[in-house]
């Protein structure tokens, strides 16, 4: 594979690296908890969290119908979602029903973005630890369903832009043009696409939204998200896991090269 773009200072502000399963209906609230002991010496603090829905990459995006439900045993209530924190607030542990979610986030200035690799060589890290609980509590083992990996972006106002109509000098697609001269900048823009992994499963989706970042800043600020999902071909076990993370990774990170306008190369110091 060949070497993907790097950049010294990228905006990425979060990475999330996730395995979706069929629900573990037997997987009570207690077994979570004795689970968070079994991390709780490095992931000391836990706070509840509403679940996520599942979501189903579909065949075509015409086939594509929310792909989300509920799918909770007859009789269970939803369980909530579990968040286990670390000292430093920048990684996590989620865990759900039919969710398993490792995230690196960035927390003020001074933290750097550590390389995928580390992400992923943690994501495994805890993943296997959680197959041997559940092996060890008597419960079932995943049947994976879909594999996912999200890279959030946040460029605030005045890298790079100051109004919606500039955005292009950011990302090239949002570039506002437009026939006449009748429509004034454009107060608020929102953008996605949905890109297919040729001969590969999974597919990229791409969605741009602004946002306003939490005091004391309070600064406006356009928000990037690529998030690739799929499922390896085959058997799911590490090495295919592996090899579909190499391919979601490269698509998001190609991608987002593709995205940018070269007017950021120096902006975020672009490596290669």
């Amino acid at each position: 594979m060949a070497k993907s773009p790097d950049y010294k200072k990228p905006p990425v502000v979060e990475v999330a690296i996730a395995v979706q399963f069929a629900p573990l209906h037997q997987m009570t609230a207690a077994h979570v908890g004795l689970y968070w002991k079994t991390i709780q010496e490095v992931f000391g603090k836990a706070e509840e969290q509403a679940p996520i829905l599942p979501q189903h990459e579909p065949v075509s995006m015409d086939d594509d119908q929310g792909g989300a439900a509920f799918a909770f045993g007859i009789g269970k209530p939803p369980m909530p979602r579990l968040w286990f924190i670390d000292s430093s607030a920048t990684r996590i542990i989620q865990v759900q029903r039919d969710k398993f979610i490792h995230n690196w986030r960035k927390m003020s200035e001074t933290d750097g973005y550590p390389a995928f690799a580390r992400i992923r060589e943690d994501f495994l890290g805890h993943w296997d630890g959680f197959l041997r609980f559940l092996k060890e509590s008597r419960l079932p083992s995943p049947e994976i369903t879909q594999c996912e990996l999200t890279y959030v972006n946040r460029v605030k106002e005045g890298q790079g832009w100051a109004s919606m109509a500039d955005l292009g000098n950011v990302f090239s697609p949002l570039a506002w043009r437009t026939r006449g001269s009748y429509l004034p900048s454009p107060e608020k823009v929102q953008w996605s696409s949905h890109f297919t992994f040729p001969g590969q499963p999974g597919r990229l989706h791409v969605e741009m939204v602004p946002v306003r970042l939490p005091p004391p800043g309070n600064i406006k600020a356009i928000q990037l998200v690529l998030a690739a999902r799929g499922k390896p071909v085959g058997t799911v076990d590490p090495k295919s896991m592996n090899e579909w993370f190499d391919i979601a990774h490269e698509w998001i990170v190609k991608g987002f090269v593709d995205l940018a306008d070269k007017r950021t190369d120096a902006l975020w110091e672009k490596l290669a």
